[in-house]
């Protein structure tokens, strides 16, 4: 009898731990307490925002928040974007993401980082979804286990329309990475599926979605090149690598990176933001909203931004 009192008393303390772990690990709690910004819910970003102001949100991984600083081009071109990345997205995460978004804005450029096209995401049938949804509602750790590690990650003060600048520098040793071949590094059917819903999503909201690799020597190389080329040309969208373009860009692994390649820190993100900004000036007129309605706060968030730079 009392192995079994034991074992329910047992079974009672893990799910509340659960429980509170859920509470704690979630977005909103995190947010509220100012431990982590990105893999806070996009909603609450979203408030934040003047509704229709966004004309490019950026989507996607770390890889996404990292390279792209939406005050560059706010600073050089009066774009007003934002970066909606998040920690350990997964493709399906980044459809959700966008619909979101599409309640309160209308961006005419969607720029979506490709690393997480290489991201496990198991697409399940509507009874397994249900399954899913209902584990994630009653034990929410489930859902949000990744971010225990966020609050212990680098922090980097500030935040400035989704980007978060990190002075860090680790040095990326390999450099030579992009090594031509006629090979393909195949992307999981599922993603697949979940990109062409997400092209549908954008041709129905008007946007222009626009494909892109981040300069990341460990989450990169020909053969994602080869296969990312092929797959936009086959739903007929842009892709821009980055990796190809450091003739122009200039990335300087030794400097210019945060953890030995993997992301970019502010001086490699000031390089790559000028890139994009300037292909997208080439290519696509877009609003210059430095003389609008909302001009003030974006330029007293560009003071803060290029002090902080600048400490």
């Amino acid at each position: 009898m009392k192995k079994i009192v034991s074992g329910i008393a047992f079974f009672i303390i893990l799910i509340l731990i659960l429980l509170v772990l859920g509470y704690v690990l979630s977005p909103d709690f995190l947010s509220k307490n100012d431990i982590v910004d990105k893999k806070g819910d996009v909603n609450s970003r979203l408030d934040r925002e003047e509704p229709d102001s966004l004309d490019i949100i950026i989507l996607g991984d770390s890889e996404s928040y990292t390279s792209i600083s939406p005050m560059e081009l706010w600073r050089n071109y009066g774009y007003a974007s934002y970066n909606f990345g998040q920690v350990g997205a997964t493709l399906s995460d980044v459809k959700e993401a966008y619909r979101t978004i599409t309640s309160k804005q209308q961006p005419k450029i969607v720029l979506l980082e490709t690393n997480a096209l290489y991201r496990g995401d198991t697409r399940n049938d509507e009874a397994n979804n249900f399954i899913t949804r209902t584990i994630y509602k009653v034990l929410p750790v489930t859902k949000y286990h990744d971010n225990w590690k966020v609050p212990f990650q680098d922090r980097r003060e500030g935040n400035y329309k989704g980007f978060t600048i990190s002075h860090t520098v680790d040095p990326c040793e390999n450099t030579d990475y992009m090594i031509p071949t006629d090979k393909e590094e195949g992307i999981i059917s599922d993603n697949n599926k979940t990109l062409k819903e997400i092209v549908d999503l954008c041709k129905e909201n008007n946007a222009t979605l626009i494909l892109y690799s981040a300069p990341s020597p460990p989450n990169y190389n020909y053969a994602k090149h080869n296969a990312l080329s092929k797959l936009a040309k086959e739903l007929g969208v842009e892709y821009i690598d980055f990796n190809l373009a450091n003739d122009e860009m200039k990335i300087d692994y030794t400097t210019d990176t945060r953890d030995g390649g993997d992301h970019l820190n502010v001086y490699g993100a000031i390089k790559a933001t000028g890139y994009i900004g300037r292909w997208l000036n080439e290519r696509y007129e877009l609003p210059d909203k430095r003389l609008t309605d909302i001009a003030p706060s974006w330029n007293d968030l560009l003071n803060e931004y290029t002090k902080e730079i600048n400490e």
